[in-house]
């Protein structure tokens, strides 16, 4: 099978510029906004793929993407603005990936989030007598997370900002997994005065946390601010919803024997190193870009793990992918553009490699690393290969700063 061929089975998502697109198009090679099937290799057949033009929120860039429709191929994604740099996970987000993942598995793999302790399919973990923390608690993958923890018999902490949302979700969870053990915590993680809050309300009951997730976050349009005059999603993610609540809740993780510390990111942050402190806070409003400042604070939240793995090597820092999961946050960020997604995993396929890391022997974990899908991954790649790459990566120096700075904007 020549390179041609192995190169059409891979699908390619690429953010194309003006003047590249007005090229292509008067090449014939995308023809407005409807699919066309190409023959590019010689024995045709399955051997075709299609393109298809959507629209940014910019008009002057447009998302081609191309796809083998022979084959269950998941997108991989490149700017080539930027050089072919990634800008999403490699072709494992998808659902197939997580299956042709699951079957390497050396520790058991359960099929639902509500598999008690003992039941039939369980994977075998028990989370008894732990105490387990998880943000944006009452959707998609916070919840899963939260119905596994609960079903394993941790007691859990649902932080969440809204009250009729967050108390519905834990009496799904009760009914599901029988454990009345779950406390709803109200706070909005992108202001920090409620994260303060939050935690003395836990600290209050809780001499130990085995685990903290920081799973909650959301992926905005347009610039918003917080009522503490920050921008939401770098104070969501970053700031108060990895920083200090993992600071403030220190005593408790420290407490517990393997206490650890779950950062939820995003292949998002492929596409960048950390950029200077006023462009991560959006100091200037009118250049804000909602997937830029998200895909910071991503790129951010590996950086965190790296460096609190040196400084507090007592607790287990780890960041994770979840990969492309069908949830409420999805359609909220890519609306009708989601089937260009698919094939998604479910919500579950989503979390079960975050729900492992709490209940993995932390001698098995790498502090500091990123996780797909029990798997430890490269945190820079780069090139149509996925090798190692050194372009988004930040200096000591760099991270120094963002050190001082997160410190400093936290008051702690």
């Amino acid at each position: 099978m020549g390179t041609s061929t192995l190169f059409l089975k891979c699908a390619l998502f690429v953010i194309v510029p003006e003047n590249i697109f007005s090229y292509l198009n008067r090449h014939r090679i995308v023809n407005d906004i409807n699919p066309i099937q190409l023959d590019l290799i010689a024995d045709h057949g399955t051997n075709t793929i299609f393109v298809q033009l959507l629209f940014l929120r910019e008009t002057t860039f447009h998302q081609v993407r191309w796809r083998n429709l022979a084959f269950e191929c998941p997108c991989i994604f490149f700017d080539l603005t930027m050089s072919c740099r990634p800008f999403a996970f490699h072709p494992s987000i998808h659902r197939t990936g997580y299956l042709r993942h699951k079957k390497a598995y050396q520790d058991p793999v359960q099929l639902a989030a509500n598999i008690g302790i003992k039941a039939a399919g369980a994977d075998g973990v028990s989370l008894q007598d732990k105490v387990v923390v998880v943000t944006g608690a009452n959707s998609g993958l916070g919840k899963e997370v939260a119905t596994y923890a609960a079903a394993k018999g941790a007691k859990l902490y649902m932080l969440c900002r809204s009250e009729q949302r967050a108390q519905q979700a834990k009496d799904e969870i009760v009914k599901a997994t029988s454990n009345s053990n779950i406390h709803v915590v109200l706070a909005d993680v992108s202001e920090l005065s409620q994260v303060k809050s939050a935690v003395q309300q836990i600290q209050s009951a809780e001499t130990h946390v085995d685990a903290l997730v920081c799973n909650a976050g959301v992926l905005l349009n347009d610039f918003t601010k917080t009522s503490e005059g920050r921008e939401v999603t770098f104070v969501a993610h970053l700031l108060g919803g990895s920083y200090l609540l993992s600071q403030l809740l220190l005593p408790q993780l420290k407490a517990a024997p393997s206490g650890r510390v779950v950062f939820v990111t995003s292949g998002g942050m492929y596409n960048y190193k950390l950029p200077p402190w006023d462009v991560v806070t959006t100091a200037d409003e009118s250049k804000y870009n909602g997937v830029d400042a998200y895909a910071y604070a991503k790129r951010g939240q590996v950086l965190l793990a790296e460096r609190l793995a040196e400084t507090i090597p007592e607790v287990m820092w780890v960041t994770v992918h979840p990969g492309w999961a069908d949830t409420p946050a999805v359609d909220d960020a890519f609306g009708d553009a989601k089937k260009y997604l698919k094939p998604l995993r479910d919500p579950w396929e989503g979390a079960e490699g975050v729900t492992w890391l709490l209940g993995a022997d932390k001698d098995t974990l790498e502090n500091g690393s990123l996780y797909l899908d029990r798997k430890t991954q490269p945190k820079h790649i780069a090139g149509p290969f996925f090798s190692e790459g050194s372009f988004t990566k930040n200096t000591a120096k760099d991270v120094d700063e963002m050190m001082e700075k997160l410190k400093e904007a936290a008051g702690v």
